[in-house]
């Protein structure tokens, strides 16, 4: 593992709760004092497993390959990764004995490793299997291989309703419609078999072209019964996206019923039309505060041409006081149902978002020629040396007496040049002189 790995690593045992701050912190002081006496990176595991702050092995399966490379599932082969959420992953597989699609759902192995969430996650399976809807996906089988929990459910072809948001701007107001009263029809079955959802939001269901919605994640689900589940940690916790959470999950009740689905499928209601849900802030707490005192912002829904029913619908099933919203999920399907065609009809996913271009590697000019040395020009040649013409002789001094006559000065006979000045001799111990080109 790099030191890049242990960082992320980190990270999800401290959101799983499984390591604390301190223990994380004297984890790396180790790693740093290994590194500085032995030269040696050990990897974030080893440490923890060594100072018992985790069972050793248990991390084998959150750091190993992933499934797509070790095939781990008997009976099943997977082929891609088809999305991630906070507490699993969903892969597309086959049935190798029939050839069937199927979608397999991972929980996070770090997860696994906290007390309860093995048994929140087998219960979704179990609910999936046992909830027979055509807009509730349909679960097939739960198990265990090589350290991951898994269950496999029909794969649908389609988007999240998020997905249309992201890539339409907004839906219009009869495609919302649709899509809500498909959630509360399988919203109305879950409740129907002792069930809340507790994380409604247009991100859990699937939506395909000829219109047909699906609910696809029912990972926050609780018993509607208080004696159901006493023993699960989980039970009690506040659990949902903020965003979406009526104000009694906001204030952290536990006497909840089915009208705080109906208010997070009016908040999805909301977010359909308008194209942005109707509380934002720059905290979570900020958010959980606006779900208990806030209010809808009117104008918004005016400007964005809302048609008077889906404002009734949106502030009546979001009302704060409880009491007024519809009292259960089938009240909600038998008002929606008078506004929306038999059969909804199609909806448009929106254009395919477009992959974005490849980045192109510039290409190098090609490298100038290099620039030809100047030829030196030549030097120019010393011009000859013009031949000393002996000069006239001096006229020759009167004798004195005594002196001798000089001698006289040999005629040079014709025809022959004069010697050039003769040239510098270089001695023995001077340097060698180069030549000029």
């Amino acid at each position: 593992m790099s030191n890049q790995d242990d960082v992320e690593l980190a990270k999800r045992l401290m959101k799983a709760g499984l390591v604390p701050a301190d223990g994380l912190r004297q984890a790396f002081n180790l790693q740093e004092r290994v590194r500085e006496e032995k030269g040696q990176h050990v990897a974030l595991p080893r440490v923890l497993y060594h100072l018992g702050l985790l069972p050793k092995g248990s991390l084998d399966a959150a750091v190993g390959p992933s499934p797509l490379a070790t095939q781990p599932f008997p009976g099943y082969r997977l082929e891609s990764e088809l999305g991630e959420g906070g507490t699993s992953v969903v892969y597309a597989g086959t049935y190798v004995e029939n050839g069937a699609p199927v979608a397999v759902k991972v929980l996070d192995p770090i997860l696994a490793l906290k007390e309860g969430w093995v048994d929140r996650f087998r219960l979704e399976a179990r609910i999936l299997v046992e909830v027979e809807h055509p807009n509730v996906i349909l679960g097939y089988e739960v198990g265990e291989a090589a350290g991951l929990h898994y269950f496999t459910m029909e794969r649908i072809d389609g988007i999240t309703g998020e997905e249309i948001i992201a890539r339409r701007g907004r839906l219009e107001c009869h495609e919302a419609l649709w899509i809500t009263l498909q959630m509360a029809r399988a919203l109305g079955a879950l409740h129907g078999a002792g069930y809340l959802h507790r994380d409604v939001k247009p991100n859990n269901v699937i939506v395909q072209a000829d219109g047909r919605a699906v609910m696809i994640d029912l990972g926050f689900t609780q018993a509607l019964d208080p004696s159901v589940g006493e023993d699960t940690p989980l039970h009690a916790l506040t659990v949902g996206t903020v965003e979406y959470l009526s104000p009694e999950q906001a204030r952290g009740r536990q006497d909840l019923d089915p009208r705080a689905d109906i208010y997070s499928l009016g908040v999805s209601l909301y977010h359909l039309v308008v194209g942005e849900v109707p509380f934002q802030g720059a905290s979570q707490e900020e958010v959980l505060a606006m779900q208990v005192l806030g209010t809808i912002d009117a104008q918004k829904l005016k400007q964005r041409h809302i048609t008077p029913e889906v404002q009734f619908f949106i502030a009546k099933m979001m009302s704060k006081d409880r009491a007024r919203r519809y009292e259960t999920m089938d009240e909600v399907v038998r008002e929606l149902t008078g506004y929306v065609p038999e059969g909804g009809g199609p909806v448009d996913l929106g254009p395919e978002p477009q992959a974005p271009p490849p980045v192109l590697q510039p290409i190098a000019p090609p490298a100038p020629p290099k620039p030809k040395r100047p030829a030196q020009p030549a030097a120019p040649k010393p011009p000859p040396v013009a031949p000393l013409r002996k000069a006239a002789a001096p006229e020759p001094a009167p004798e004195a007496a005594g002196d001798k006559p000089a001698a006289p000065v040999p005629k040079r006979a014709k025809g022959k040049p004069e010697a050039p000045v003769p040239r510098r001799r270089r001695g023995g111990d001077e340097p060698p002189r180069r030549r000029r080109r």
